[in-house]
């Protein structure tokens, strides 16, 4: 009796361990994943502080890339992205948000997201929390264009941890999934939203599956879409753009 409680108890905690989202049944995008972050306070001269990542290979004839994400100790929110190919700038974006040697820790994700046989970039900077909030995350990602450019597409979001992206169609264009919590009827949901990266910019891609999917915020894990709204109900949740968007 005893064996056969032991067992029980092993099988459900590995099927608890194994739960997913609905989304993870489709095929997620492979990264390449790069995390040498050099820091360079600037703090005492400059008030500011550089936090750069050089990826070699990054371009098709094998030139390299270079991030570097600049803040303002006086401005945390006022911040600025610089790409360089090989050691000369190529591009210069504006980010509303702080980066610090506090949340820059996460690895830098390259992938070829949309399906164009060009490297994008993904990195996730967390605003740094408690609780709930430690889950509130900026995603940046930098689409590479045919000339070698880049689109700067941000937005906040909310994971545990990288949340890949899915291909939900099969046509090689990775579906970029955003969570937020809303609240309904006295109880609090997260809401999952599909969007596609077209014409240089994010398109909404619900239709793909039914989205967005609502799963009730419970103190424990929780991976079913919730019985308590209708699916045609939870499309009054559906984002156009995911939350603080900006493009560049």
């Amino acid at each position: 009796m005893r064996t056969l409680l032991i067992l029980s108890t092993l099988i459900i905690v590995t099927l608890t361990s194994k739960g997913q989202y609905p989304f993870e049944k489709y095929s997620g995008v492979k990264y390449r994943e790069c995390n040498d972050w050099k820091i360079y306070d600037k703090t005492e001269m400059e008030n500011k502080v550089h936090s750069t990542l050089s990826i070699p290979d990054f371009f098709e004839n094998k030139d390299s890339m270079t991030v570097q994400l600049t803040s303002f100790i006086e401005n945390w929110d006022s911040s600025y992205i610089r790409i360089y190919r090989n050691s000369r700038q190529i591009q210069k974006f504006f980010e509303p948000m702080g980066f610090s040697p506090s949340n820059v820790n996460e690895s830098v994700r390259i992938a070829d997201i949309n399906g164009d046989s060009l490297c994008d970039m993904k990195l996730v900077i967390p605003y740094n929390g408690c609780g709930l909030a430690s889950m509130n995350v900026r995603s940046i990602y930098l689409f590479q264009k045919s000339d070698g450019s880049f689109t700067k597409i941000s937005f906040d979001d909310n994971m545990e941890s990288n949340r890949q992206e899915r291909d939900f169609d099969g046509d090689g264009n990775y579906e970029i999934i955003t969570m937020n919590l809303v609240g309904h009827e006295n109880h609090s949901y997260w809401v999952f939203n599909l969007f596609d990266y077209k014409d240089n910019g994010l398109v909404n891609a619900n239709s793909k599956d039914n989205y967005p999917i609502m799963i009730q915020f419970l103190y424990r894990d929780n991976f079913e879409i919730t019985d308590k709204i209708s699916r045609e109900k939870m499309k009054d949740f559906k984002l156009n753009l995911p939350d603080k968007y900006d493009r560049k």
